[in-house]
């Protein structure tokens, strides 16, 4: 299993995400709020968000597909506060 090495908030509105959950597409339709919480003033972070095997597990002819991705997040802050490479876009 996964295990984080920063504390990270993600939410999609009022349904926060955890490790191993699921989550149903009309859930994810709109991009999360990631709060990354780190106290570190000097510190810069990059969020990639991939599906390995869209469209679904059964069906997997896109192999991973890359749906988001902002780099140079500074800590305690929201992806929002990066620089878009990728914009969101649903799965």
């Amino acid at each position: 299993p996964f295990e984080s090495t920063i504390p990270l908030l993600v939410t999609y509105g009022n349904r926060t995400v955890t490790n191993g959950g699921e989550l149903k597409p009309s859930q994810v339709a709109n991009q999360p709020q990631v709060i990354i919480g780190v106290n570190d003033p000097t510190a810069l972070y990059t969020l990639v968000l991939v599906d390995p095997d869209a469209p679904s597990p059964s069906y997997p002819s896109f192999r991973e597909y890359l749906h988001w991705m902002v780099t140079d997040i500074p800590a305690t802050n929201a992806a929002s506060f990066g620089m878009y490479v990728i914009t969101y876009f649903h799965p």
